[in-house]
């Protein structure tokens, strides 16, 4: 395993347990799954929600320099073992845009980060404030006085995918000084 696989592990299981999961096991799945005698994969991590045990994310890194339609019938399969819908998949160099059409038609939620993307948990940079998802009573607030009327935060941002933000979520932005603003997710 290279050094920049590595560091995309750690950074990848940083950003799953600040989602609110909890990891069960990181491991070498070759064993395990394989049915393809040609396929490796160098490991899966599985975890559970802490507030729903039943929502289950696995996440892989892919071997190959793009992902394709066979890659993610692969991951499908073992998700299917695992009884999990959410899926993170690791691509080394690129996606091809059949793979990403097919993506667009399944019932899972599939999220592709490439190796680049990474290398840095871009929450811990001193220039990006805490982010979080408005409680259920501030969000009542906020479409009560503020709908339409709120800076936005763009669901293909690096935060907002770094947490999973969807659209139509509030957030929370708290800066160092202490001040709290809002952004609606677009």
């Amino acid at each position: 395993m290279t050094h920049l696989e590595k560091y995309a592990i750690k950074v990848l299981s940083e950003m799953i347990e600040d989602r609110g999961y909890r990891i069960e096991y990181i491991k070498d799945y070759k064993e395990d799954y394989k049915d393809n005698k040609e396929e490796e994969n160098p490991f899966i991590i599985k975890a559970f929600h802490t507030s729903n045990h039943k929502n289950i994310i696995l996440c892989f890194m892919s071997e190959d320099d793009k992902l394709n339609i066979q890659g993610i019938k692969d991951r499908i399969s073992i998700m299917n073992k695992e009884n999990a819908e959410n899926c993170i998949i690791i691509y080394r160099s690129s996606v091809t845009s059949s793979a990403k059409k097919s993506l667009e038609t399944l019932k899972y939620n599939f999220e592709l980060f490439g190796l680049h993307e990474l290398q840095l948990n871009i929450t811990k940079h001193r220039l990006v404030p805490r982010h979080e998802k408005a409680t259920p009573e501030e969000k009542i607030e906020l479409e009560k006085n503020f709908k339409g009327k709120l800076p936005v935060l763009l669901h293909t941002d690096p935060v907002s995918r770094y947490y999973a933000f969807q659209k139509g979520d509030y957030i929370r932005i708290t800066r160092k000084n202490g001040t709290i603003h809002y952004r609606f997710v677009k």
